[in-house]
């Protein structure tokens, strides 16, 4: 989508120098968590990142280096980037913790770190000599004049998966994916210079880099930014924030939603006007139906409409989106029949215990394709559940150093998301990842399904649900755990309650093997990007790892659920 009269960008680093010299006043806004903020200009941060590039040129890094990139804060994250790309390298956006970062700094050969001056202590953290390189003293440095030449298929960046049933891999995008997928998502959502985005989603996930900051800097807009801390901490400053600059464009995660509903009260949505908001994207995991309504309802108050809520689908491997929905449309979920769907067919069913609801996710983004393949490889048609393949010029070319997992995921053109799906009239709808389905007697349960069919007990405490499955290793019989987050259940007042979870699932399931374990909040292993680890709680489960918490809960609960026939 370039401007007439432009040619269109041949690689990412053209997106800043285009965006500088078009729009050269045109700001990112950058909120404390304080709410105070201070503003840089599209041509100010192409200057700092060519006075980066100018440092790691005299540094000695040659073209082509994979670079870590640690940084805490949006406003050293940019430069870092923008000037690794300026300087002919490939950076590497990660998380700033030293137990996530140092995996892949070793799996990377020990490179030299990006850092900044909140996270150089972490080199301290990782084994033998780190090298690392700060902002401060980069920015020092003489603006590197000579560009060095790079090619659209050269890579771009690294994007490591959040590795939510696995561990991540590093993902390689070129500079073509990237501009593709930046031309899509601009179409898919007719984002035009007069948007305004408002954001907290980190950097060192897909939907933060690239489509809260990429994205608009590919379209020249204006960016307004909070550190995901300060989100976490007052998720009501984001949306004061995006009222307050008269936002039109946001977007979350579904566990997101969930915080911004337990802790931001009724009078402050009332005080809030998000008229202004047209698009307020949804992804980056399953969305849960329950809390997509639950938002909905709370909003209402400040001018949001429905309709601009929109649950998209992507993942790290097809660089970012691959569906939308039409806009304008209110998104609603989708309520199918259980028992045909852990059988692999979706089929409408009204509301009632034996539904289950899932949200639609639209249609391919231009130039892309998705389709649905059964066990053998086959295309399989509408309402049939499957495996989700995605083509399209936005696709990685494969896994850093990792062939095999490579060749597996990527073959014929099509990648292998490891999602599960089915089309109905050309429109998606996803209902897990493959390795998160749990199987009980021959049919297949979908993780999310049966986590919200827990939460759903009167009496339970909010927050996370997990369910796994599992074979018992002395008879082979299938089994099935649900641990809920509960801090300090008192035994008095958590026993029913637990009873009662039992029984829903068992219900959902028409299983009686059915394990309840209540665990506090920090025992919910997630991913980078915030998604539920169930395949790293199934290893724990397997391992013993929750016994003691089992020995004390399990016997009274399963005792006091109702029995089930065994099918």
């Amino acid at each position: 989508m370039p401007t007439a009269g432009r040619p269109a960008a041949a690689t990412l680093l053209d997106i800043l120098l285009d965006a500088a010299r078009e729009t050269p006043g045109q700001t990112v806004v950058h909120v404390r968590g304080d709410g105070v903020e201070h503003t840089v200009t599209f041509a100010r941060l192409r200057d700092d990142a060519l006075r980066v590039a100018g440092g790691l040129r005299a540094a000695g890094l040659a073209p082509g280096t994979p670079v870590p990139l640690l940084a805490e804060h949006a406003d050293a994250f940019q430069p870092l980037f923008w000037g690794a790309l300026a300087a002919g390298l490939v950076p590497v956006p990660l998380a700033p913790d030293a137990r996530r970062a140092g995996p892949v700094w070793e799996f990377l050969g020990r490179p030299p770190l990006l850092v900044d001056e909140t996270t150089a202590a972490l080199r301290d953290a990782l084994p033998g000599p780190v090298r690392s390189l700060e902002l401060g003293e980069l920015r020092t440095s003489d603006p590197l004049a000579a560009l060095p030449r790079r090619d659209p298929g050269d890579l771009a960046f690294l994007q490591f998966s959040s590795g939510s049933t696995g561990a991540p891999k590093g993902v390689e995008l070129t500079h073509e994916a990237v501009l593709a997928n930046l031309r899509q998502i601009r179409s898919a959502m007719a984002i035009t210079p007069d948007d305004v985005i408002a954001t907290w989603m980190p950097y060192f996930h897909d939907m933060g880099l690239i489509g809260t900051h990429l994205v608009p800097m590919a379209a020249g807009l204006r960016q307004v930014r909070l550190e995901p801390p300060a989100f976490a901490r007052r998720p009501a400053l984001w949306l004061e924030t995006a009222a307050r600059h008269r936002a039109t464009l946001l977007s979350a995660a579904n566990f997101a939603l969930a915080l911004v509903n337990r802790r931001v009260p009724e009078e402050t949505w009332a005080r809030l006007d998000l008229g202004a908001v047209r698009l307020m994207l949804v992804g980056a995991e399953p969305i849960a139906p329950r809390v997509w309504r639950e938002f909905i309802r709370r909003a209402a108050p400040s001018g949001l409409d429905p309709r601009a809520m929109l649950p998209v689908y992507g993942l790290a491997e097809a660089t970012l989106a691959v569906t939308v929905p039409p806009l304008g449309e209110r998104a609603e979920p989708l309520r199918l029949d259980r028992r045909a769907l852990s059988r692999g067919r979706a089929v409408p069913a009204r509301p009632g215990p034996d539904t289950v609801e899932f949200m639609d996710v639209g249609r391919p983004v231009p130039d892309c394709a998705v389709r649905i393949t059964g066990a053998g490889g086959e295309s399989v048609g509408d309402g049939r559940v499957g495996r989700v393949e995605v083509r399209g010029p936005q696709v990685a070319r494969g896994y850093h150093r990792e062939p095999e997992a490579g060749a597996a995921a990527f073959a014929d053109g099509w990648l292998r998301t490891g999602d599960l799906g089915f089309l109905r009239e050309g429109r998606l709808c996803v209902t897990g990842r493959h390795k998160d389905v749990v199987f009980v007697d021959g049919r297949t349960f979908h993780a999310a399904d049966l986590e919200e069919t827990a939460a759903a007990t009167p009496g339970l405490p909010g927050g996370t649900v997990a369910v796994i499955g599992s074979a018992d290793p002395d008879t082979g019989r299938d089994r099935v755990a649900v641990f809920v987050q509960w801090a300090r259940p008192a035994p008095a007042e958590a026993r029913p309650v637990l009873a009662a979870v039992t029984a829903r699932v068992r219900e959902a399931l028409g299983h009686g093997d059915v394990r309840v374990l209540p665990l506090p909040p920090g025992a919910f292993p997630r991913t980078t990007s915030g998604k539920l680890r169930r395949a790293l709680m199934r290893d724990r489960f397997e391992a013993g790892a929750y016994a003691p918490v089992a020995a004390r809960w399990v016997p009274a609960t399963r005792a006091a659920a109702e029995p089930v026939a065994e099918p």
